[in-house]
């Protein structure tokens, strides 16, 4: 039996002005679970789905996931299935992340979240 990785998607969108990119998504209905104007990054609720504000003077989104399954066996999981984890990296804000590369090449973001 495959145990669920209990994943939940969290688009991380990269923004230059945080304050004015918090007033758009909140015209949309978002609320701020955590952060403010003046932090590098802030978790939105928006209807169902949370989307994390990063002020990095950067524009795009990246496809950001949560995992509860401890991601040592999840990177097996993916090495065992033939989808080697590009990298291991460590973030002061994220924790520990791995770098996944989908077949078509995109780059998912997977980071350890509570249960």
């Amino acid at each position: 039996m495959r145990t669920d990785p209990g994943l939940q998607l969290r688009p991380m969108v990269h923004v230059r002005d945080m304050a004015a990119s918090i007033a758009f998504y909140e015209q949309l209905g978002g609320a701020v679970v955590h952060g403010d104007a003046q932090a590098k990054w802030v978790l939105l609720q928006l209807g169902t789905v949370q989307i994390i504000l990063l002020a990095d003077g950067e524009t795009g989104v990246d496809l950001h996931f949560g995992a509860v399954m401890p991601l040592e066996l999840l990177e097996r999981r993916l090495h065992r299935a033939g989808f080697p984890v590009a990298e291991v990296t460590s973030d002061h804000d994220f924790g520990e992340q791995l770098l996944v590369r989908t077949p078509d090449g995109l780059e998912l973001k997977i980071s350890q979240r509570e249960p």
